[in-house]
């Protein structure tokens, strides 16, 4: 007999309250975690894809696959090119023989979702890019961008990406930081009205995306990446809140938790953070990934990754990233310090998620039909970006210390 969760015309909130009651505990706790890098599952012989071990391990243990990370990843990080990476008939072919492996796989059938890096576009082999955050806040174009992304959109949309990661949340406080190519600039009105733009951008094309990263990493000590961010609530909420709220404006489903602390708490468990302003006061009502093993690093505060674990979904995390922490749900729960109640929560927003995506209706992507070439020719929005993020700044009444009759030529860089 058919279970109501198969049923397509109840709400995805419906039918995720009805896989749910059915899950085994270490079913859902598998839902929450996104351990694999995706780069990682697979090797590519010519037109073959052999599947890791690796990554059918975490489908056994789990029976299924909650979300999979950066399977088109390719960088130098990644080590993937052109040779060994995924594109055009690969990207489609290795897609559905990761889907239908965990599917085939899972006690109840239940899909993955796939997240992707698009800090600044798809970062991924033939990925439609755009110019890093920095050039877009300098266009002063958010309806500009807001086309840009629609692009990107379609691009992750027809390589089946649910999940796109980006980088629009941080406000440039210090011109130290190394990642100061992801903010779009300093003033808060000026990155609420971009990150605006990209989320609609982006979600016009059905794929869900995770604002990253939240809250208040630009606000770094000393230029140092993922350092304490020596704030009071008052910058927090005058600084920092407004481009999250523009996200939650625009129906960002997403949102990723940051390295840093604020005021001696780290993001991953700050509670009144996470929660209390982010979901109650704020009214956001998606979820909460974490950065990449941010979750483990709270070890070094609780000396224990069950209790980190705990820490950070008690918080308000309810998606892992590459951590082995919320691998030790199970344990937690054993010893009273996470509630089922907590961990229901969590899982419920993620099958809701899947359900919207209709993944349980459309796994798999059509392998008969030829990939959109995004080719700059004709979708030229990211060309007109970059051509208006250029600032020339006039010299007027000689305000810039340089003597014209000494200076034989100037570099703009």
């Amino acid at each position: 007999m058919p279970q109501a969760y198969q049923n397509e015309k109840l709400s995805a909130r419906e039918r995720a309250e009805s896989l749910l009651s059915i899950m085994t505990l270490k079913e859902k706790i598998g839902q929450l975690n996104q351990k694999l890098y995706g780069f990682s599952i697979y090797e590519r012989q010519g037109d073959k894809l052999l599947l890791s071990q690796d990554l059918k391990n975490e489908v056994e243990k789990y029976s299924g696959l909650g979300t999979l990370y950066g399977l088109y990843r390719a960088d130098p990080w990644s080590g993937k090119s052109f040779e060994n990476g995924l594109s055009g008939k690969h990207a489609i072919m290795a897609y559905n023989q990761v889907q239908r492996y965990v599917i085939e796989h899972s006690r109840l059938g239940i899909p993955m979702l796939l997240s992707t890096e698009c800090p600044h576009g798809h970062q991924a082999l033939d990925g439609y890019l755009l110019p890093v955050n920095l050039c877009n806040g300098a266009s002063f174009r958010p309806e500009l961008l807001e086309e840009a992304y629609e692009v990107c959109g379609r691009q992750l949309k027809e390589l089946g990406v649910n999940l796109a990661l980006v980088s629009v949340l941080d406000i440039l406080r210090d011109p130290r930081w190394g990642r100061s190519e992801e903010c779009f600039g300093e003033d808060p009105y000026l990155a609420a009205e971009f990150a605006r733009a990209a989320v609609t951008g982006l979600q016009k094309s059905g794929v869900a995306v995770v604002a990253k990263h939240f809250c208040a990493q630009g606000e770094s000590t000393g230029g140092v990446n993922a350092s304490a961010a020596r704030i009071g609530e008052r910058e927090l909420r005058e600084i920092h809140l407004p481009v999250v709220k523009a996200c939650i404006e625009a129906g960002v489903k997403g949102i990723m938790a940051a390295y840093n602390e604020i005021d001696g708490i780290p993001c991953h468990a700050n509670y009144k953070l996470l929660t209390e302003i982010l979901r109650e006061e704020m009214g956001f009502t998606g979820f909460i990934m974490s950065d990449g093993v941010a979750i483990d690093q709270l070890d070094v505060m609780t000396g224990d990754p069950v209790m980190s674990a705990a820490l950070a979904l008690n918080a308000g995390v309810d998606m892992g990233l590459w951590d082995e922490a919320f691998g030790h749900l199970e344990e937690a729960y054993e010893r009273g310090l996470v509630t089922m109640e907590t961990i229901d929560r969590a899982v419920l927003r993620i099958l809701t998620l899947k359900f919207e995506q209709g993944l349980f209706e459309q796994p798999y992507l059509k392998e008969d039909e030829s990939l959109t070439e995004f080719h700059y020719q004709d979708y030229p929005q990211s060309y007109r970006l970059a051509s208006e993020s250029v600032v020339l700044l006039k010299n007027e009444r000689d305000i810039l210390p340089i003597d014209t009759s000494k200076v034989r030529s100037i570099a703009v860089i």
